[in-house]
C-alpha cells in the first residue's frame, strides 16, 4: 500500500500571514499605551517610579523631567540576526516608544536619582519642601522721608 500525499498550493491559507507581513513595519509604531507597565509610590520623603522593561539596555532609555512631567523613552531593538520572513509569532513588540507622567508639583529636580537593574527602571523623584509664606514688616518712621529713596523725585 502507498500513500501519495498532494500538496496543492493555497492561496487563501497563506494570506494572513503574508498580510501581516506587509503590516509589520508599520506595527512598530503602534505600540499600545501600556507600555511599559509602570508603578508610581508615593513615601513619606520620595516618589518613586519602577518601569518594566524587559529586554532593554541603559543605553536604549532617555529619561527627562520637563516642568511638571517626568518622560522616559527608549527603543527597543529586534534581535540580531533574525530575519522578518521567520517569524511565526511576535507578542513582544519592537520600536521606539514613549511615556509621559504627570509629576505632583513640588519635586527636587537637583535630587533625583535613577537606576537600571534587571530590566527595572526605578526612578527616585525627592519630594521638595514646600514654600513658606513669610511675612515681612513693612517700618515706618513718623513723619520723616526715609534717608536714602531708590526713586528720583519727581518733577526735579
Amino acid at each position: 500500500m502507498s500513500i501519495s500525499i498532494n500538496r496543492q498550493w493555497e492561496p487563501f491559507r497563506e494570506l494572513p500571514r503574508q498580510v501581516g507581513r506587509l503590516f509589520e513595519p508599520l506595527r512598530v509604531f503602534r505600540l499600545h499605551q501600556g507600555f511599559p507597565a509602570i508603578n508610581f509610590y508615593d513615601t513619606e520623603t520620595n516618589y518613586i517610579v519602577k518601569a518594566e522593561l524587559p529586554g532593554m539596555a541603559t543605553e536604549d532609555l532617555d529619561l527627562s523631567i520637563t516642568g511638571d512631567r517626568l518622560t522616559l523613552q527608549g527603543e527597543r531593538k529586534r534581535p540580531e540576526g533574525v530575519a522578518d520572513e521567520s517569524v511565526r509569532l511576535q507578542e513582544r513588540q519592537f520600536g521606539r516608544w514613549s511615556r509621559t507622567l504627570p509629576l505632583p508639583e513640588w519635586i527636587d529636580v537637583g535630587k533625583v536619582d535613577a537606576w537600571f537593574a534587571l530590566g527595572v527602571l526605578t526612578v527616585i523623584l525627592p519630594k521638595a519642601e514646600r514654600a513658606e509664606v513669610h511675612r515681612i514688616k513693612i517700618k515706618t518712621t513718623p513723619h520723616q522721608e526715609p534717608t536714602a529713596c531708590p526713586f528720583p523725585e519727581e518733577g526735579g
